[in-house]
């Protein structure tokens, strides 16, 4: 569940404008030494698979901390990946 939130937190930031791809991926392995930025693990978990947990999650808690962002919904639809 964290995992899923930090990874949609990253995905927010570039649907945003506030980071770049790299930028962020940079700053994860780097700066919090995450062993992979957020946006690899979103490739590795499956970008279908992050949408439906934060779906899911914010269905059962009606929280808006879950909700998915625009770029994963629309990445998920079009069948991307970020790598």
């Amino acid at each position: 569940r964290i995992l899923v939130m930090l990874i949609n937190e990253a995905v927010d930031a570039l649907y945003l404008g506030v980071a770049e791809r790299d930028d962020l991926e940079l700053a994860m392995t780097k700066g919090v030494n995450y062993p992979k930025g957020l946006l690899g693990w979103a490739d590795e978990k499956g970008l279908p698979h992050c949408l439906e947990t934060l779906e899911r999650l914010q269905a059962e808690y009606g929280e808006d901390r879950y909700r998915p962002s625009p770029l994963l919904r629309r990445m998920v639809r079009e069948g991307r990946t970020f790598f």
